[in-house]
């Protein structure tokens, strides 16, 4: 987060203003959330046979063969997508992913019984883009 895009830092993607929104509205839920700092694959198999339990994935963007922004951003982006998707697809509670929109991301999720909905979003450059809204429970739930 220090460094960045183009040596930006957290301003390279993240606008201070929304952060701090965001971050006062997580603090009114208290205790109902927290986080933890450590491998998301072992706390994921902690919690996968927990019926009570969300899990919201928002990876960095390095599967397939698109720009993969994830290894620009992010100084730990190597990640095994197939193996969070085959942990994620026995997940009891819910599952909620969000991943670039490539072919080989609808393939895998697809391959583990995931619905995927492509959503309209803007870069920071302002371009109208799409990403992946991936889940265990559909959209027409």
């Amino acid at each position: 987060m220090k460094v960045g895009e183009n040596g930006n830092g957290v301003a390279s993607r993240w606008y201070p203003e929304t952060l701090v929104k965001r971050l006062r509205s997580l603090a009114c839920l208290g205790s109902s959330v927290t986080f933890e700092e450590g491998d998301a694959f072992q706390l994921i198999r902690r919690y996968v046979n927990q019926t009570d339990v969300a899990f919201f994935i928002d990876p960095p963007y390095t599967a397939g063969n698109g720009k993969r922004a994830g290894r620009r951003l992010y100084k730990h982006n190597e990640l095994d997508h197939q193996a969070l998707f085959a942990l994620l697809s026995g997940a009891s509670g819910l599952v909620l992913m969000t991943y670039d929109d490539c072919p080989e991301v609808i393939e895998m999720a697809a391959d583990h019984g995931f619905a995927v909905e492509r959503v309209p979003m803007k870069s920071t450059h302002h371009e109208k883009k799409f990403e992946l809204l991936i889940s265990n429970f559909g959209w027409n739930a």
